[in-house]
């Protein structure tokens, strides 16, 4: 039978629970608790569950710390372009990064302000935005736009070799840096389009009796067969759990259509000209005192001056550029003159306004 006495001990253990779990904390034990609490079921059920509770915010907190260092890296490269002129070419790697669903910048900055008055590049946004890819082909897309062929190691002849191997979706057998180069030099990817579209027009058309409903095969769904850019081939998943899929597209009039028109999407954006449009923000403490005609200024508030070269005909006034959204609040909370105090804004903005549990993987 369990007395009155035994349950005033374990009252009288309860502050020593935290310290039961620690080695250095045991010295801080009276004997008489410590002997209690190893005898005692409810004790170190209770010392168990304090146990699971702590490992529990000991991961949330090295979750947000790596959310914070990511919501800083992220923030630096778009400040990086502080007072330099930002094109077409600079502005499209972010581009993807930004359309990640958990991602949304409220805050007024180099490259958003490139991405509010160039046509094309909000053009491209909505673009990649209707192709629904998920968090890792968004990221791999944003390295490919920033990739710079010139850099590789490997030529476009030893690419070429590689050619039939990347139709047949099997990439495990390629090595990954001419992956790479198969997506990033416009002339191979062209050739590989080319082949593709051979095998194509002699493929058949799987109606009766076929294992895929075509139809529902999205752009995500071959987004990796189209640009295998950043996989491993090692541990390519496709060649090793989507065997049944692959030997079917690899013939597929249908998928291999819809892998042809996500080429022409992808690559049309990578290979797509500058517009004449060239932006650069600057900071200005003036500007943020300055009366605006228009609610919808997108630099109201902010101590923020846009310079905008170039023709901005085209641009849809009432279709603001997506991932964009600033807050009141925060437009009344500043008070920055320079640079550095700005930066300093922007970083404590990013903690309360900006989502982010993605590319925290991110290379």
């Amino acid at each position: 039978m369990i007395t009155h006495d035994y349950y005033l001990k374990c009252r009288q253990a309860e502050p020593y629970y935290y310290d039961l779990l620690y080695e250095e904390g045991r010295t801080l034990i009276p004997e008489g608790i410590a002997h209690h609490t190893e005898q005692c079921q409810n004790c170190r059920e209770k010392i168990d569950k304090l146990k699971a509770a702590l490992s529990q915010a000991d991961a949330a907190d090295s979750e947000e710390r790596q959310l914070c260092a990511a919501v800083t890296s992220v923030l630096k490269l778009h400040f990086d372009y502080i007072g330099k002129p930002v094109t077409c070419n600079i502005a499209k790697p972010f581009i993807p990064c930004l359309l990640e669903s958990t991602l949304e910048i409220r805050i007024p900055t180099p490259i958003i302000t490139h991405l509010h008055n160039c046509r094309n590049c909000s053009e491209d946004i909505g673009t990649i935005r209707r192709l629904n890819l998920n968090r890792k082909q968004l990221c791999r897309l944003s390295r490919l736009f920033a990739d710079k062929p010139a850099d590789h190691n490997v030529s476009c002849p030893q690419a070429r070799v590689a050619v039939v191997e990347a139709l047949s979706m099997e990439f495990f057998e390629i090595d990954k840096e001419i992956l790479k180069h198969l997506c990033a030099c416009s002339f191979c990817r062209k050739l590989l389009y080319e082949y593709r579209e051979t095998v194509r027009k002699k493929g058949s058309d799987k109606k009766k009796g076929q294992e895929f409903a075509c139809d529902t095969v999205s752009a995500s769904d071959v987004f990796d067969y189209v640009v295998p850019y950043g996989l491993d081939p090692a541990g390519d998943r496709h060649a090793k759990s989507e065997k049944s899929f692959i030997s079917h597209a690899a013939t597929c009039q249908n998928c291999l259509s819809k892998m042809q028109e996500l080429h022409k999407t992808i690559y049309s954006i990578a290979e797509r000209a500058e517009s004449d449009v060239v932006t650069k923000y600057h900071v200005d403490e003036t500007a943020r005192a300055e009366v605006r005609s228009k609610s919808g200024d997108i630099y109201a508030g902010f101590p923020v001056r846009a310079e905008v070269t170039g023709s901005r005909k085209g641009i849809n006034a009432e279709q603001p550029v997506p991932a964009v959204n600033f807050g009141s609040g925060l437009k009344k909370k500043i008070r920055a003159g320079n640079i550095k105090s700005l930066v300093k804004i922007v970083s404590v903005a990013a903690i309360l306004l900006i989502g982010i549990t993605t590319f925290l993987s991110t290379p």
